[in-house]
This record gives C-alpha cells, structure tokens and sequence, in this order.
C-alpha cells in the first residue's frame, strides 16, 4: 500500500513539473495555439460553460484576438435566467471579455434542459447571422458529446458541423470530451493532452486562480459537485481542440 502511494505521489510530482514547465516557458505555452485567427466567436449553451469548459481557451484567445461570446439560452432551468444572465456577464469581465462581445439569446424553444435536444436548423441559423454580421473568421464549440453529455451541448455541434460544411471560408473547432476518469484527474492529465493533442490552451497558475473567481461568480451555481469540478476538473487548467471535419458527413444531421 506504501509503494502504492508513492507511485501515485511520484506521478503527480512528475505532472505537477510539466505542467510548470509548460506554462513557464511562454513558446511552449503557445505552440499549440490556433494561429492566423482575429475574429473569433465562442458558442456555449449556457451561462457558466464559458469558464467551466472553456476557460483557458478564453484566456489564450484575448490576449490575442476579437473573442465574442454568443450564449444560446439563458440557463433558466430552474427558473434563474434573470440571475444567470447578470452571473454571465460578472464572469465575462474576470475573464476579459468586453460586455458588448456578448451575445445572450433567449429564444422560447432554446431552453436550458439536459433532455431535450435543440433544433440544429435554428441554432445554426441564429449563429449563422452572427457570425455573418461580425465578420467571424473561426467558430470554438463543444464536440458530439457535449463534455457532459449534455443534450443542449451536443445539438451546438451538430449545428456547426453544418456550419463547416456551408461557411468553407471560416474554420469550425470543438472541445475534446475525456472520459470521466481524466476529467478528474487535475493535473495528471495534462502531459498526455499536450503530447497527443495538436491544439492546446493551458491556464496557468495564476490564470487557474483567475477562472475560479470567473467561476465564483455564478454564485446560484455553486452547488457541492461543482466545488469539487472546480478544485480538480482538468478543463480549468487545459482544453484541447480539434477542427471540425468538412468530409465527415456521418457527423452532420439536419443540415
């Protein structure tokens, strides 16, 4: 049992100096950035998936470029959206998002609900025409499992793979869902990601600490289980991306 645990210390040790390492040393912090981006729109379902999901993505991207935000609804499950909507914006300002980058719809049948899976067809029409309006040139989502499994998640993806296939002249990217196991798993997680992933967004120590204050702002969310995602989800410290494939035809419905 000792040596057991001495393993397992020596493997956290071990991700604990390459994470460092990573976000010390600025050029391979940035390696795996997108590149040749300016105008970049992030599409979530609700409030709070800006930080909980995509957070060091954000981080990356305004230090860098346009980032809007365009929330598809306002998180009134439980009959909270009015508290939701102020929540998001709170959380947009730690995160450095300009309050008028944010777009919040709030559409009768895009409501927040695990179950029910949104119509591709308007949710890519109403993305569509943001992205038209602004000049978007590169469109950040989840991929078809949502992360959570979510359903309203994963109807975003089905969307803006029909997005891909109609605006070739902007570049479509997901959010990588990991088993339960490495969503967990904090920082033992991030030598693997960086390695095997071909784009990559850490946050920092400093930025971490900068997400859980984003975090703390959608204080009506900050149930038990979320304390525990935010001290060791692996999304707060690490996303990996992947483009959304024009040719995958298998992955578009509805279209």
């Amino acid at each position: 049992m000792e040596d057991l645990t001495l393993i397992l210390l020596l493997i956290l040790f071990v991700c604990c100096l390459v994470y460092l390492s990573l976000t010390h040393i600025k050029s391979w912090k940035s390696k795996k950035h997108l590149t040749a981006h300016r105008r970049v729109m992030l599409v979530i379902s609700h409030p709070d998936d800006e930080v909980m999901f995509f957070g060091p993505t954000v981080l990356g991207l305004v230090e860098c470029c346009d980032i809007y935000l365009l929330c598809m609804s306002t998180g009134d499950y439980r009959g909270k959206g009015p508290s939701r909507k102020d929540e998001l914006y709170e959380s947009c300002a730690v995160l450095g998002i300009p309050e008028q980058n944010i777009i919040l719809v709030n559409h009768t049948t895009l409501k927040d609900d695990p179950n029910v899976r949104w119509r591709e067809e308007l949710v890519n029409d109403i993305v569509s025409r943001h992205v038209a309006s602004l000049s978007i040139d590169t469109v950040i989502t989840f991929d078809r499992h949502g992360v959570s499994s979510h359903k309203n998640h994963i109807a975003l993806y089905y969307a803006m793979a029909c997005l891909a296939m109609e605006e070739e002249n902007r570049e479509v990217y997901c959010l990588t869902s990991v088993n339960l196991m490495r969503k967990y798993s904090w920082m033992i997680d991030i030598p693997m990601s960086y390695l095997l992933c071909n784009i990559v967004y850490m946050a920092g120590p400093s930025q971490w600490f900068q997400l859980r204050r984003a975090m703390f702002q959608h204080a009506s969310q900050l149930t038990w289980y979320r304390w525990l995602y935010i001290l060791f989800s692996r999304y707060l410290l690490i996303n990996t991306l992947e483009p959304i494939s024009r040719s995958a035809t298998s992955d578009k419905k509805n279209c």
